[in-house]
């Protein structure tokens, strides 16, 4: 029987912030181990949160530049679980409302323009970092409660390469709109990977298997291409697969099983008790709407025509936007842009 991936990413991004989500402890990278932490991060009894308003802002600029609807009520609600790095034991992020939904991301793939819907990116809070010695463990809380953006995909992605696409696409966005520097080597950017198999030409969703905290597109890639045919071989072979999590091992090349998947209702949400409702208004959002920038797609795609570039001129142009600027400042008085171009 032949069988189709369906892919979903939930793509987790730091904002680029001064300060942290709830406090006024500073987002930055490298700094010693527990130093920008104080009685709010490190969940303290009687503390109370603050919502960082830049934040917001940058949520509500990243639903713009997905396409996304931005909610006009927005609620902060509590997810209960226990891990070392979370301080509090509960994590605050939008659940029932959720600050922007129901966007998309195009972007190209084998030869065309391909997209992705989006069914969310919303608030939260990121937790800690584990480290693990020879003979004991530590945590360092510096990273608890930066901003962190979720950008939950729909099931639109077919295969590893396209996952891997998307995922640059997507980059590029936020890094073009100032939302976050996305730097993968200090963590800014994190993905768990949805992914099941079916028959071709059916409709049904298989056994949900996520692959959690991937912190490259590339072990995204090669974690996919070789997941998918895991599940197909186990399905040839007459097993069954059950909704799981796994994780990737980048040196031995395999995903493994972590534990069978615990659903929402595990986690035991209810409304975030200490913090209001946010209802920006439309002045708010009018100043958020003067930060929107053109995208990266529909700048090479505008080079192309406008100044009929090849594609490779107009990419050049994309990855370097000082430089496409200066060129865009020439070109427009110029009888040959291509000439300029080179």
């Amino acid at each position: 029987m032949d069988y189709e991936a369906v892919i979903g990413l939930e793509t987790h991004v730091q904002l680029r912030t001064r300060s942290k989500m709830w406090c006024g402890c500073a987002n930055e990278f490298g700094a010693s181990p527990n130093t920008n932490v104080c009685p709010v991060c490190l969940g303290m009894p009687g503390v109370l949160p603050v919502a960082n308003e830049e934040a917001l802002r940058l949520t509500a600029l990243t639903g713009l530049l997905l396409n996304c609807a931005v909610s006009s009520v927005a609620r902060f609600d509590r997810k209960n679980y226990f891990y070392p790095d979370v301080p509090k034991n509960y994590q605050i992020t939008q659940y029932a409302q959720p600050s922007t939904a129901n966007g998309y991301v195009d972007f190209e793939f084998n030869g065309g323009i391909s997209r992705v819907r989006i069914t969310r990116a919303h608030l939260e809070e990121d937790v800690g970092k584990n480290f693990h010695f020879e003979r004991n463990s530590g945590v360092d809380f510096n990273r608890a409660g930066v901003p962190l953006l979720e950008i939950v995909s729909e099931p639109d992605i077919s295969g590893a390469d396209m996952a891997y696409e998307y995922l640059n696409a997507l980059k590029d966005i936020l890094v073009y709109g100032g939302v976050s520097d996305c730097d993968m080597e200090k963590g800014m950017v994190r993905c768990d990977v949805n992914v099941s198999v079916r028959p071709k030409g059916t409709n049904e969703l298989g056994a949900k298997i996520e692959i959690k905290n991937m912190n490259s597109f590339s072990g995204v890639r090669k974690a996919l291409e070789y997941e998918i045919p895991r599940q197909i071989e186990a399905l040839n072979n007459g097993g069954k697969l059950v909704q799981s999590t796994r994780r990737w091992d980048d040196v031995a090349g395999v995903t493994e099983e972590m534990r069978t998947k615990e659903h929402a209702h595990d986690y035991r949400y209810f409304p975030e008790p200490d913090l209001m409702p946010f209802e920006p208004t439309k002045e708010w959002l009018a100043e958020v709407r003067k930060r929107v920038v053109e995208l990266p797609l529909a700048r090479k795609q505008r080079f192309m025509r406008d100044y009929q570039l090849p594609a490779s001129d107009a990419q050049a142009f994309v990855w370097d936007v000082p430089l496409g600027d200066y060129f865009e400042g020439i070109a427009k008085q110029a009888k040959t842009p291509k000439v300029v171009a080179n």
